[in-house]
């Protein structure tokens, strides 16, 4: 298991070029210095979008989104089969991020690696992931297939999260209800659901028992 962080810049040192960082993977898990560890440092680069001559440098010498490419060759250079990616576009300009979230698909594909994405925007979670868990206040409060999800939501949680996805088309009516912004304390932890005084279909039980994920159908689960 290896870990994808948010702060591309604030994840590499910045004392050790390039190559020392990815080869220190390449250390721990015992291949040798030599042609056989340099190969292998050429291999990982390369794998995401990174020419060889990079190695040499440090990481103040390139872009927010290289930055981010060399984390990924990083966490790639013990081999591992589940990566967590933790934000790993939202510290990048738009321009750069559908390069980035491109290239975590491809290897997806190609090293049939599993990740566990922690991230805020729905679009990049529906396009890298099969199921997602929703959580709010430190609760899993849904849980489905991607598509189940998506079509058929029923947390008032992740029916606002679905209506504020932005529309391409410019239209802002999503036909999706949306969470009252209220201003009053909410009990931290509250003693019943999470939503107090937020979701338009609250009943007054609500308020004085939390729920359990009940099964929905299938794999889905909900908490309301």
């Amino acid at each position: 298991m290896q870990i994808i962080f948010q702060d591309p810049f604030g994840s590499l040192n910045p004392r050790m070029t390039i190559g020392q960082t990815v080869s220190e993977g390449l250390r721990i898990v015992g291949i040798p210095r030599g042609s056989r560890r340099k190969d292998r440092l050429e291999a990982l680069l390369g794998m995401v979008g990174m020419s060889p001559a990079a190695a040499d440098r440090y990481p103040h010498e390139f872009s927010e989104g290289q930055r981010q490419r060399i984390g990924i060759a990083r966490a790639l250079s013990v081999d591992p089969s589940l990566l967590i990616c933790d934000e790993p576009v939202s510290a990048l300009d738009v321009s750069i991020q559908a390069q980035v979230i491109n290239l975590l698909g491809d290897l997806q594909d190609r090293r049939g690696i599993g990740y566990l994405l922690i991230y805020h925007d729905l679009n990049v979670v529906g396009y890298l992931c099969s199921e997602v868990a929703v959580m709010y206040r430190g609760h899993i409060v849904e849980y489905a297939p991607t598509g189940e999800l998506f079509e058929n939501p029923q947390h008032p949680y992740t029916l606002s999260l679905l209506s504020a996805i932005p529309d391409p088309e410019g239209d802002t009516e999503h036909g999706l209800p949306a969470l009252e912004d209220v201003s009053q304390d909410i009990p931290d932890p509250p003693s019943g659901c999470d939503l107090p005084g937020r979701c338009t279909g609250e009943e007054p039980w609500c308020r004085r028992s939390r729920n359990l994920l009940e099964a929905v159908g299938g794999n889905h689960f909900v908490r309301c």
